[in-house]
């Protein structure tokens, strides 16, 4: 199950590839969210680092099998974590540093709604805040004692982190939709990125469909939940909406730059 659960992120990373492809064209990253790269990026990260440590972290592991062993016995094979979705994490985690690395080299041609704002800020910055509590907090009394300060285990650590990395990517999409909403136009955005995005959130909410009915031992522990892929799908039918009815007429294509050279 675990590669099925992969591919709809495959599209998500061939997408980010087409948006990259596509601001080199055209020299330009006008249009697009910085927001929405910065949360994207944000979310990738939590993902990969829960990721590597749910597939890795023998004291994550002990406190596993202390809490459910009913569900888990003392054999980290045993673990649902699925090393095909921590990949294709680490993939899209680069695929979206390509795309901000673009975000700054190309930042003379963003327009004046185009920045990271005071909101994403905040809220990079409380989740960057409360993973390190939570992991100091997890990790106060070791290496003498297994349990954490507060009540917070660094299993509990690891799992706010998944959370944390499921919500912003839940919700990244919200800075797009705002950016053209206020610009009254779509134009910067790949309609291969479109299309492989809603492809992505729609193969995902197909999957998960499929497979919920799944006891928990084979569901994985880095897997994405439901609510997510059908976030994702409602905002990209929103983003489809303005590319293609709402400002259809105002162009969403830019007009490729080339950089004329001394002979």
């Amino acid at each position: 199950m675990s590669t099925i659960v992969s591919i709809p992120l495959v599209f998500n990373c061939g997408a980010a590839l087409y948006q990259r492809r596509y601001n080199r064209l055209h020299k330009s990253i006008s249009g697009l969210s910085y927001d929405f790269y910065v949360l994207s990026f944000t979310s990738y990260f939590l993902s990969v680092y829960s990721g590597l440590n749910y597939f890795f972290s023998t004291l994550l592991h002990k406190q596993l099998f202390r809490r459910f062993p009913i569900f888990f016995e003392r054999n980290a094979k045993e673990i649902p974590v699925s090393a095909t979705i921590l990949l294709t994490d680490i993939a899209n985690l680069i695929c979206t540093s390509a795309v901000l690395k673009q975000l700054f080299d190309y930042r003379s041609t963003r327009r004046e709604t185009q920045n990271v704002s005071l909101i994403c800020t905040i809220i990079v910055a409380a989740c960057a805040v409360f993973t390190v509590v939570t992991y100091e907090c997890a990790t106060w009394y070791l290496p003498d004692g297994n349990s954490g300060r507060f009540g917070v285990f660094y299993l509990d650590h690891v799992n706010y982190s998944w959370i944390l990395a499921t919500l912003l990517s839940s919700f990244r999409l919200l800075p797009q939709l705002t950016v053209n909403f206020m610009e009254r136009s779509t134009q910067g955005i790949s309609s291969k990125f479109v299309v492989l995005s809603t492809l992505s959130a729609a193969s995902q909410l197909i999957v998960e469909i499929c497979f919920r009915r799944k006891s928990h031992p084979y569901m994985p522990l880095n897997g994405k939940p439901l609510f997510e892929s059908l976030l994702n799908l409602l905002l990209l039918l929103a983003v489809n909406y303005q590319v293609h009815h709402v400002y259809w007429n105002q162009g969403h294509s830019l007009v490729k730059r080339t950089v004329s050279r001394m002979s």
